[in-house]
C-alpha cells in the first residue's frame, strides 16, 4: 500500500524540526557574537543584557533539543512507512514523538501537528489483504 500522505507529512515534520534546530543555533550564536554584544551594551543596562543573554541561551536549548529528537525519530518513522515495514509502530511512534517534544518545548507544536496527523493516518489506514488467484 502506498503511504505517500504519511511520508509527506512526516517529511514536513522533519523540515519543521530542522527549522527549529536552525533557529536554536542562531540563538546560541547570538549569545557568543561580538557584534550582538556591542548592540546590547550600547542601549541597554547590564541587568537587561544579562537577562537577554540568559533568555537567548535557554531559548536556543529549548529549540535545539526537541528539534533534534523530532528529526531523528521522524526519520525513523518515515523509513518504517517508506518500506511499509510496520505502519502500526510508525503511527504510534509519530504520535508519541509529537507528545514528548511538545512537553519539552511548546515550540515543537508545529512539527508535532505534522507528526500527529501522519501518525493518525498511518494507524487509520489498514493494509490491503493480498488475495491469491
Amino acid at each position: 500500500m502506498k503511504r505517500t500522505v504519511e511520508i509527506v507529512l512526516s517529511v514536513l515534520g522533519i523540515i519543521a524540526s530542522f527549522v527549529m534546530v536552525a533557529t536554536g543555533v542562531v540563538f546560541m550564536y547570538l549569545t557568543k557574537s561580538d557584534k550582538f554584544m556591542k548592540y546590547l551594551e550600547s542601549g541597554w543596562s547590564a541587568s537587561e543584557n544579562a537577562y537577554t543573554l540568559e533568555q537567548l541561551n535557554q531559548a536556543g536549548t529549548m529549540f535545539i533539543l526537541p528539534g533534534l529528537i523530532g528529526m531523528a525519530l521522524g526519520v525513523g518513522a518515515a523509513w518504517l512507512l517508506k518500506g511499509n515495514h510496520n505502519s502500526f509502530i510508525a503511527g504510534w511512534g509519530l504520535i508519541i514523538v509529537s507528545v514528548v517534544t511538545c512537553f519539552l518545548s511548546l515550540f515543537a507544536a508545529i512539527p508535532g501537528l505534522f507528526y500527529i496527523a501522519s501518525g493518525i493516518i498511518a494507524l487509520a489506514r489498514k493494509p490491503q489483504k493480498k488475495t491469491l488467484r
